[in-house]
């Protein structure tokens, strides 16, 4: 596998290195949208505010 990479221009080194930032791209893509749906589910708990906004607890 490593003659046609290096056939191709691409030393090992450097296939290694454009994988792993693939993955790393891949895995932070994933986190990012993991995060949007829990920020979504976060705000669709907190209930709405009141039409005038005055606290009746005090």
């Amino acid at each position: 596998m490593t003659e046609g990479i290096a056939a191709a221009g691409m030393s090992k080194r450097e296939f290694e290195n454009a994988y792993d930032i693939a993955i790393l791209n891949k895995s932070m893509i994933s986190m990012a949208s993991q995060a949007e749906a829990l920020i979504d589910d976060m705000l669709a708990a907190v209930p709405t505010p009141g039409q005038y906004g005055f606290d009746i607890q005090g």
